[in-house]
């Protein structure tokens, strides 16, 4: 199946088995059972999350700002919603729960996305977010395949550099996110790590998660098929055939909305 960089659909071939694996592992971490329960998906892309949830039983609910991720494959998906994080579409106390998994890092204020999720929780219901780990595995795809990229004129873009450097270190840092967490009025049940097996074990799948990332895929969708061509398979040569399969480390709060006289 030939991959459309660039797109929701290449999101969808390439990076989704990864963040499924990955979101079926920070669902597992709810500190309430969610059978039956309805749990909003926030940032919820192409949809990973949400089959994770559906297969924990919970009814998703699913929000994203883009239209075109939550288009992706509109007629299988639960419900939808285009939307803000920060300021979300829904009536107070009037969802189950909410889960964030590797969207809190991809926001100006993680502190009101919190806030807004303790908001639209029922009391008693979780809140759940996974990021990536500040520490823990890592694979050699990342920059082998940024290094291929850059050789063929590739440039980090600032919003990524921002990301980075910027957004990322206020939610992976252990006491950083559990303070947001507190400070938004939620309960901390438990704060782990832990190493997930995403399953994919091929230089092929490892070049395309990389390349349907949303730093890369946009340079990708602007080569001429050839030159497409010719950098996925000099980054699937770069990583041999002998190539390390993909663990992730996984930094999962699981928080609930309390419950009471003060709540």
């Amino acid at each position: 199946m030939s991959i459309h960089y660039g797109s929701p659909r290449a999101w969808a071939t390439s990076a989704d088995p990864v963040y499924e694996a990955l979101s079926g592992a920070i669902v597992a971490a709810s500190p309430v059972s969610l059978l039956g329960r309805s749990v909003l998906d926030l940032g919820a892309g192409t949809g990973a999350t949400s089959r994770a949830l559906e297969a924990a039983c919970s009814r998703a609910v699913a929000l994203d700002v883009s239209a075109a991720m939550l288009a992706h494959r509109h007629a299988t998906r639960p419900p939808a919603v285009v939307g803000d994080m920060a300021t979300i579409p829904l009536a107070t106390g009037s969802i189950g729960g909410v889960i964030a998994a590797f969207s809190l890092s991809h926001v100006e204020d993680p502190g009101a996305v919190l806030a807004e999720a303790r908001r639209v929780t029922v009391p008693g219901g979780p809140v759940i977010v996974g990021v990536f780990a500040a520490t823990g595995t890592r694979h050699p795809a990342k920059e082998v395949v940024e290094r291929e990229a850059a050789g063929r004129g590739w440039k980090a873009p600032a919003w990524y550099l921002h990301l980075k450097d910027d957004l990322e270190p206020r939610v992976t840092d252990r006491r950083a996110l559990a303070r947001l967490a507190r400070d938004a009025g939620l309960a901390v049940v438990d704060l782990r790590d832990e190493d997930v097996d995403t399953g994919v074990d091929t230089a092929e799948g490892l070049v395309g998660w990389r390349l349907s990332g949303p730093a890369l895929a946009p340079f990708v969708a602007s080569l001429p098929a050839r030159e497409r061509d010719d950098l996925a398979g000099a980054a699937a040569a770069a990583l041999g055939s002998d190539v390390e399969r993909l663990r992730l480390g996984v930094r999962i709060l699981a928080s609930v909305v309390p419950v009471g006289p003060g709540a």
